[in-house]
């Protein structure tokens, strides 16, 4: 019994301090900026927040020009924020 106790004690423990160091949108912005400077064009960046945990997508687009039509290829990259810090998610 103790050990369900102490085993659902380190989980409610686990939720709380993810839900206090949950990352905002501003630190995202901060965490990406070095990468965002680098680009010929702006990213679109989707955030979207939840109660312990937040993603994030960034969608970078380089324009270029075939044939005298202008085109943009387009890459996407995904981040979970989790305890006040963000991880790259591979696909």
């Amino acid at each position: 019994m103790k050990f369900r106790r102490l085993i659902s004690l380190l989980i409610i423990a686990a939720i709380l301090i993810a839900f206090f160091t949950n990352p905002k949108e501003s630190d995202f912005n901060a965490f990406i900026q070095p990468a965002i400077s680098r680009q010929q064009s702006p990213p679109l960046v989707e955030y979207k927040n939840n109660l312990i945990y937040s993603n994030a997508t960034i969608t970078y687009f380089n324009p270029a020009s075939v044939n005298g039509k202008f085109i943009a290829a387009a890459s996407k990259e995904k981040y979970i924020g989790l305890f006040g810090r963000f991880w790259k998610v591979k696909n």
